[in-house]
């Protein structure tokens, strides 16, 4: 009870992870556009009349492009360093592209401009969890958990926000509007994060000559373990990219829910990855990455069939609910196993490239969820989903535990 009254103690502890609270409520903010985008898609497509093929193309596209802006992100961040700028910096370009959404005539001109929607995320991403892989060396599953709980509220919080927005306003406001938070928060952050000295300290660490970079680089990228988690990352990306593209067009064309309806089912399942991030960051940094992950992906295949069989009754909502605990649970379990793995001076990168290969394999459901929908029913999508999520089941057991360079 002392220690529990002790506010010394309590001062300690919350100065010592300041950074990361800062850097969890940043990812929040980053993450508050992704689940904008899907609120108003169903809208969107509506509007300039396009099919789900066309719909699975476009977000198909987005992730598509991402990949090729992953890489010079984490390379930015291991030899550049100046950590806290490029955070607020990101944050405050995330927003612009869908500034820009905004404005689009018709479905060329929404291609183009979603082609730089990965930009500002993309550098966020290699930047916090490297910085968090070094500060918590040997709890890295706890801290990239709380850095992803962040996120995951940030993405509970928009669809029910811009739900009830897109009740009095039209798409093309709400993307205008909504570019403020963005740039606002990058400010603040900037701020934030020098007063807690992660700038300074970031600056200090800073001295990777070139060739010792492109010598770790050449690490990396003959590595079988890194490369087979890469690979395990992007499937479950293809589950996450498709279900999120395609839940919320059934949720509104196929049983014509309201916008704020379509926001509430949607947070549903990002609520439930609130609490399993941090659950199972933390089972794993005790009791290993494996057995965490097989569970995990085992059990997100069956619900996400169970959600097709089930179509919409009393039990359709929990499903929802679990089908996120367990499918974000999966996330940061990767994340912290690829920072074990990873060579330690190239931890931006190395997170640059698990992203651009998550990109890569999330570029690939869409389209295919949309042609799938426009031949057989978008109910038809879901089965695909739901397999391509149990075949990543046999890639885990061919990775090793720990890095064997």
């Amino acid at each position: 009870m002392r220690k529990l009254l002790n506010y010394s103690a309590w001062t300690r502890i919350i100065k010592n992870n300041s950074a990361l609270a800062a850097l969890s409520f940043g990812h929040g903010i980053s993450d508050w556009y992704h689940g904008t985008l899907y609120m108003v898609l169903p809208y969107f497509a509506k509007d300039l009349g396009l099919t789900y093929s066309q719909v699975g193309i476009l977000m198909g596209w987005n992730s598509f492009s991402s990949f090729f802006v992953n890489l010079p992100g984490g390379m930015i961040v291991d030899t550049v360093g100046r950590t806290g700028l490029l955070l607020g910096l990101a944050l405050a370009l995330t927003g612009l592209p869908y500034f820009l959404l905004g404005f689009s005539p018709n479905y060329v001109v929404a291609i183009i401009v979603v082609t730089f929607i990965g930009i500002g995320s993309n550098l966020w991403h290699p930047a916090a969890i490297s910085f968090l892989a070094k500060r918590y060396p040997t709890r890295k599953g706890f801290a990239i958990s709380v850095h992803m709980m962040g996120g995951h509220l940030g993405n509970t919080l928009s669809p029910l926000a811009i739900g009830v927005a897109l009740t009095f306003l039209t798409w093309r406001n709400v993307l205008i509007l909504n570019v403020l938070p963005g740039i606002l928060m990058g400010l603040v952050l900037w701020r934030v994060l020098a007063s807690t000295g992660m700038v300074k300290e970031n600056a200090q660490n800073k001295d990777l000559a070139l060739k010792d970079y492109w010598r770790a680089v050449k690490t990396m990228a003959t590595s079988k373990s890194i490369l087979l988690l890469c690979t395990l990352s992007g499937m479950r990306a293809m589950t996450q990219s498709g279900l999120f593209t395609f839940l919320p067009l059934y949720l509104a064309n196929e049983l014509k829910y309201s916008p704020a309806m379509v926001g509430a089912y949607i947070s549903v399942i990002r609520i439930a990855g609130i609490f399993a991030a941090p659950i199972s960051g933390t089972i794993s940094d005790k009791s290993g990455r494996r057995p965490i992950l097989t569970a995990g992906l085992l059990i997100t295949s069956l619900l996400l069939v169970s959600l097709v069989v089930l179509r919409l009754n009393f039990l359709f909502i929990g499903v929802l609910g679990c089908l996120g605990f367990f499918l974000f649970s999966l996330h940061p379990v990767m994340q912290a196993w690829m920072m074990d793995l990873a060579p330690k001076n190239i931890g931006g990168t190395t997170v640059s490239a698990m992203f651009g290969i998550q990109s890569l394999f999330a570029s690939i459901a869409p389209p295919i969820c949309g042609l799938i929908a426009d031949r057989f029913g978008i109910l038809f999508a879901f089965y695909f989903l739901a397999g391509t999520i149990f075949a990543a089941n046999f890639l885990v057991y061919l990775i090793p535990e720990n890095s064997p360079e």
